[in-house]
């Protein structure tokens, strides 16, 4: 049973496109982690027509311009499992992480968290 279909509730739901969803994820690497989840049941990237790319590409410039230019976010990662990494029992999704200048995200041991302004994300993402 995939997770993605079945076991978010509709309050996890932060925006919606025609073919995203956007949760914050529930064991973030820094705070405001998003998982940017399709709607409909994808097992990887290479799965998305064509119609539900342009969405994605669309939704994760949004979601940049909102973190980097609005909020003052260093930058952001993104990452995609594709293939056998995926995660068991999900289906395709892809996280967008706050970068913070010296984060030590990508070194060894804990990443330092930094404070997320979720009210003011979700201001800006509604306007």
């Amino acid at each position: 049973m995939c997770i993605f279909c079945n076991g978010l509730d509709k309050d996890q739901i932060i925006y919606e496109t025609k073919h995203f969803k956007v949760v914050f994820d529930i064991d973030p690497e820094q705070e405001g982690h998003m998982l940017l989840i399709s709607k409909e049941h994808y097992m990887n990237y290479l799965e998305l027509p064509d119609r539900v790319v342009l969405d994605l590409i669309q939704l994760e410039r949004k979601l940049i311009q909102i973190l980097e230019s609005d909020m003052n976010i260093f930058g952001v990662s993104l990452i995609r499992n594709n293939g056998r990494v995926m995660d068991n029992g999900t289906h395709f999704h892809e996280h967008i992480i706050p970068r913070y200048e010296s984060d030590g995200f990508w070194e060894e041991g804990p990443t330092e968290n930094f404070p997320f302004n979720f009210k003011q994300f979700i201001t800006l993402l509604n306007a």
